[in-house]
């Protein structure tokens, strides 16, 4: 198989792959996932994509049944069923079916869907020539009202964001808080460099803490670069040196434009030293997890 879905642990083709329609996902969004990607059979940052997984669960009371250990284990046996080496993971648990209403009792037992296919990367030239992003005034859900924190199957903000920058033909849009700050991307954080400091939202604006986004923090502080977590607006955006985004599918990405601001990615200097840093990164996790894996 190339690709398959495994529904609570029963794999079929993703023509013949089915959920009830009372499943609280289909119905509320009353849901949880994640996505990473795998790198020659091995699944980059699994460990912190897993214990995100389960940190959401927590976060709205669902009972994984399952140690996070166990599910590596899990989806590493699922992914034995493909013969591809390099594709895109994503696990969606929701709280599983049962009679339409509020309350969590009504269904007992989660389902689990991980669906697995051939990882496509986006066109090169976004790498070489730069992606046009636009920012929105929709306001990104506030923590109090939705933390963004739980990576939640409930993704309509996120869709109506993505759906205003489709009318500037963005490959990404990027949302506001309520000052007008940017907060972060429909799937994606954002980074700027100004005056050689690398500058991106705080975890307080009601951001995801994305996986992408730690490694490069963690990797510019290694590197001894001047680093700030704090907002910017538009305005202060088009100022900067340079522009990126991150993403666990996508890595690091040159933004080339944003709401008629434009810059010469060929002059990125910071983030090209990251990029290459940020290979090794893969290069030096994989290498380790791939050995860690064979002794099992």
């Amino acid at each position: 198989m190339n690709e398959l879905v495994s529904i609570n642990g029963v794999i079929t083709s993703p023509d013949e792959a089915r959920i009830s329609v009372f499943d609280r996902g289909f119905l509320f969004g009353d849901a949880i996932y994640e996505v990473t990607r795998s790198y020659d059979r091995i699944f980059f940052e699994i460990e912190s994509h897993i214990n995100r997984l389960f940190r959401s669960a927590d976060f709205i009371q669902m009972d994984l049944g399952k140690t996070q250990s166990q599910m590596i284990d899990h989806i590493y046996k699922i992914y034995e069923q493909v013969s591809c080496d390099n594709i895109y993971m994503r696990i969606q648990i929701s709280r599983g079916q049962g009679p339409i209403g509020m309350s969590k009792r009504l269904a007992k037992t989660p389902n689990e869907v991980i669906i697995m296919y051939p990882f496509h990367q986006i066109d090169e030239k976004y790498y070489k020539m730069g992606a046009k992003i636009h920012v929105t005034t929709r306001l990104r859900n506030s923590k109090k009202a939705l933390d963004p924190n739980i990576k939640s199957g409930n993704y309509l903000n996120n869709v109506l964001a993505y759906i205003d920058g489709e009318k500037y033909d963005a490959f990404e849009t990027f949302m506001v808080n309520k000052e007008n700050m940017i907060t972060e991307g429909t799937t994606s954080n954002i980074f700027m460099v100004k005056d050689n400091v690398l500058i991106t939202p705080p975890v307080e604006f009601d951001i995801l803490e994305g996986i992408t986004r730690r490694i490069v923090i963690g990797l510019a502080k290694e590197m001894g670069m001047a680093r700030e977590e704090r907002g910017f607006n538009l305005q202060e955006l088009s100022q900067a040196d340079e522009v990126f985004l991150t993403s666990s599918t996508r890595e690091i990405v040159p933004i080339s434009e944003a709401n008629g601001a434009k810059w010469d990615v060929q002059k990125f200097h910071t983030m090209k030293k990251l990029i290459v840093k940020y290979q090794d990164y893969i290069h030096n996790y994989c290498q380790k997890a791939s050995s860690t894996r064979k002794k099992k």
